[in-house]
């Protein structure tokens, strides 16, 4: 029965300092922390469209002997990627009657 009482008592305290720790007096400071955090993020650098050069962004250029080239041509819209084709039908059974191996 005492093993019983002590754990009671442990429970009973880490509730207590729980309770204590969610406490509304402490969760103010954090609230203040993240205003100035969201103050910091808004004053940031944010670039616009009209700083973007685009001499920064390579040319699609492959190199001739690339397998990977891209060849300029119309856009076939519609068309399957991988293409249906049919697999040939299987033999006829032979039957019996008709001279077919024994």
């Amino acid at each position: 029965m005492k093993v019983s009482g002590i754990w009671v008592m442990y429970m009973v305290v880490g509730t207590a300092l729980m309770f204590l720790d969610l406490s509304p007096a402490s969760t103010c400071m954090p609230t203040a922390v993240a205003a100035t955090s969201r103050k910091l993020k808004e004053n940031g650098n944010n670039p616009s469209s009209a700083d973007m050069n685009l001499e920064d962004y390579r040319p699609i250029d492959p190199v001739p002997s690339s397998k990977a080239s891209i060849k300029p041509g119309p856009i076939q819209h519609g068309t399957p990627l991988n293409p249906f084709i049919p697999k040939p039908a299987p033999p006829s059974p032979v039957h019996p009657g008709s001279g077919g191996l024994p």
